[in-house]
């Protein structure tokens, strides 16, 4: 499996297996995951508006993020 890494200045919007970094922190079930935090997008949702991403560490969720909250 090939896992590229996303960049925005490269493409408009992430595809599913792309590795993203969270640029902003966020807050999920309580949980705090902090900008940095890298995962991989696991859906894209509205035209690439949104994106569903696993993140493993520091602490393993998964979560809806904006395109603007990811690099």
């Amino acid at each position: 499996m090939n896992i590229a890494h996303f960049s925005a200045r490269h493409r408009a919007t992430p595809a599913e297996l792309d590795s993203v970094r969270l640029r902003v922190d966020v807050v999920a079930d309580g949980i705090t995951i902090p900008a940095g935090a890298e995962g991989v997008v696991v859906a894209v949702y509205g035209d690439g508006k949104a994106c569903e991403v696993e993140f493993i560490a520091p602490v393993h969720a998964v979560v809806t993020v904006e395109l603007s909250q990811i690099a």
